[in-house]
Parts: C-alpha cells; sequence; structure tokens
C-alpha cells in the first residue's frame, strides 16, 4: 500500500475522518456498488493485496496448511503468518465476516445436495442423453464446490 505521510494529524480530525470512511463502506448495498467504491479508491496492486489477506484469513480459518495456501495464492510464508497473527491477536473483525461467509457457504452445499437428490429422483426431460444431463450437473457442482473453496 502507499504510506502515510510522516505528518501527524490531529486525534480528533483522524477519528471523524475514519467514522466518515466506515459509514461510506457500510452505506453501499451491493457488490456492484463496493466494486465500483473500491475501483475508484484503491490502486490495482491494492486490491489484489487486500483480496488476497482475507483468502489468506479464510484459508487459515479453514484450517489449511501454510505451503497450500502459499502455493495456491502465491503470497509468501510471512505473509501468512503476518496474517495468522492478527486472526490470533484480536481478528474479531476478520473472523465475524469470515464467518458469514462460511455460514453461507454452508448453505450453498446444502442447497447443492438438495438439487443433487432432486435431479437423481427426477429424470430430465424425454429425448435427451440422460448421461449427458447427468455429466453437465456434476461438472456445475464440482465448479460450484471450487468456487466454494476460497
Amino acid at each position: 500500500m502507499t504510506q502515510v505521510s510522516k505528518y501527524r494529524m490531529d486525534k480528533d480530525l483522524e477519528k471523524r475522518m475514519f467514522n466518515v470512511f466506515y459509514k461510506t463502506l457500510a452505506d453501499l448495498r451491493t457488490e456492484k456498488q463496493v466494486e465500483m467504491f473500491l475501483h475508484d479508491l484503491l490502486t490495482p496492486t491494492e486490491k489484489v493485496m487486500l483480496a488476497k489477506r482475507l483468502a489468506i484469513a479464510i484459508l487459515l480459518i479453514k484450517d489449511l496448511s501454510y505451503r497450500y495456501i502459499r502455493d495456491m495464492l502465491k503470497v509468501s510464508t510471512t505473509t501468512i503468518v503476518s496474517t495468522n497473527m492478527w486472526l490470533n491477536q484480536g481478528g474479531d473483525g476478520y473472523r465475524a465476516a469470515i464467518e458469514k461467509l462460511i455460514r453461507e457457504e454452508k448453505a450453498d452445499e446444502l442447497l447443492d445436495n438438495v438439487d443433487e437428490i432432486v435431479s437423481n429422483i427426477i429424470p430430465p426431460r424425454r429425448g435427451t442423453d440422460w448421461s449427458k444431463v447427468r455429466s453437465e450437473q456434476w461438472k456445475q457442482r464440482m465448479k460450484r464446490k471450487a468456487d466454494r473453496r476460497l
């Protein structure tokens, strides 16, 4: 990230500035609004760095190994260690956000399981290649599972 000025700001002004920043983030309603805001606010490098930190935290909470995280996200072990330290020494904000993501992921998995059961009970439409339909359904489930790993 860019460097912070060495000149100190008034504490009250700094507090108000952060309150405006937090309120601005909280008022964004959709992923698209957040995406547009962050696109305007952050450099591409800053966005990648923040996204990788969040991904590291998610994978650490899911108890994946440092080596797996390092190889998957192409990050240094030092970055993983520092993220793990933030998680272990507080990290309440990280944990709250990640636990919400994990709950949503479990709900998605439940829906996938129901979808799989229903698709096995109800045959495809007449005149369609069943094996092709089942193969496509399986590919879609595998893609969703892979997307959820992160």
